[in-house]
């Protein structure tokens, strides 16, 4: 079981996200505590923040995982457009 860690600028990603989805992007970022058992995600190659990324409908999580401590950092949050 993966335990999810949250990068400070997380917060401000939040705040620009309308608040209809942010129940649907909470949930997903609990179903990472499954990783890798999570449906919806994919290795990103030569990206300049994350290692994996997370889709929820127009919205990207992206994220780093220590296999090691068992943690899943979220880096980034945001609409597809703005994300990559």
């Amino acid at each position: 079981m993966f335990r999810i860690v949250y990068a400070k600028s997380v917060s401000k990603d939040l705040k620009k996200i309308p608040p209809v989805s942010l129940p649907k992007i909470k949930q997903g970022i609990e179903s990472l505590t499954n990783f890798p058992n999570t449906p919806q995600i994919k290795h990103l190659k030569n990206h300049p923040v994350a290692d994996y990324r997370l889709r929820i409908g127009n919205y990207r999580i992206l994220f780093d995982v220590d296999w090691e401590r068992m943690d899943i950092y979220i880096l980034k949050i945001g609409h597809r457009k703005d994300v990559y």
